[in-house]
């Protein structure tokens, strides 16, 4: 019999199988998640799992991927996205960056600009297809990152999220946004994809190897080492922080009328900055 030794325990698969599940049980029950769920598939690891463990649950199940644009690394997740929903009896919607005229190749911050479009497209999705939640593979060690991320560039506006859900508002077109894997590090997720034989990409993105969020990953799973727990209570404190914070809420976008926080939303902003760069690329050629 298979043991596996996380966490300061021992388990045998299938009783981290029922560990697994119960964490994602925790937050599903608690938030009381019912209805259409919008899933993101990255065609990697996270996203794979979520769809694996969200099948599992009596919920109607939407999943979407975003092509970015990126040679050869975008094409070959969108493959393990497809393989992913059609292994579960879904088919999957592809949303393309390029057909909304950005090109995140052209990008000064390009990780930046990655979170942008997939927030804006994400939400967008899931409101057009009438879905009650739009649910992500973000789990405990990306929730733990971005908040120290956002706190080291003292960024408090982007403390918003810091829970395993967050509310939509149905008057601005802003969709509930689900966590299922909050409760959990990247090493048990890469532990129940290896057990139950989820296929992902596990290539890294070319743009994000120097990114800053990785250096705090590494550093928080080295603190988390040495002290157990602390990833579990730093995302508490985070989320109680959240609570405490006095905050703008969000209007509509002038231009497409999803939510933003100015009269234009980051997202339209980019649509006119990479037609400029399309305008001008134009002019030079000619």
């Amino acid at each position: 019999m298979e043991i596996i030794k996380i966490n300061g325990r021992e388990y045998t698969i299938e009783e981290y199988n029922r560990y697994f599940y119960g964490r994602v049980r925790s937050v599903m029950d608690k938030y009381r998640v019912k209805g259409n769920i919008a899933v993101a598939l990255s065609g990697g690891k996270d996203s794979a799992v979520m769809l694996h463990v969200l099948s599992k649950f009596d919920l109607n199940l939407c999943p979407f991927y975003i092509n970015i644009g990126i040679p050869e690394y975008s094409k070959k997740c969108m493959e393990y996205a497809i393989k992913a929903a059609s292994h579960y009896g879904y088919e999957i919607e592809i949303i393309n960056l390029a057909d909304y005229g950005i090109d995140i190749n052209y990008a000064k911050k390009k990780c930046s600009v990655c979170g942008t479009v997939r927030r804006y497209l994400m939400n967008k999705f899931a409101f057009e297809n009438e879905c009650d939640y739009v649910a992500t593979g973000h789990n405990l060690s990306d929730t733990v990152t971005f908040a120290l991320n956002n706190m080291i560039n003292v960024n408090t506006m982007n403390m918003r999220g810091a829970k395993p859900v967050m509310e939509g508002n149905k008057d601005i077109k802003m969709v509930a946004r689900l966590k299922p894997l909050y409760w959990l590090r990247d090493d048990e997720i890469a532990i129940y994809a290896e057990i139950n034989s989820i296929s992902y990409c596990k290539d890294i993105c070319p743009y994000a190897k120097h990114a800053p969020t990785l250096v705090i990953k590494e550093w928080i799973h080295e603190l988390e080492k040495r002290m157990n727990g602390s990833m579990i209570n730093l995302a508490k404190s985070f989320s109680k922080i959240e609570d405490m914070m006095d905050r703008t809420e969000p209007r509509t976008c002038d231009i497409c009328g999803y939510p933003s926080y100015g009269r234009i939303c980051k997202f339209c902003k980019l649509r006119r900055e990479h037609e400029k760069i399309q305008r001008d690329s134009g002019k030079n050629k000619e």
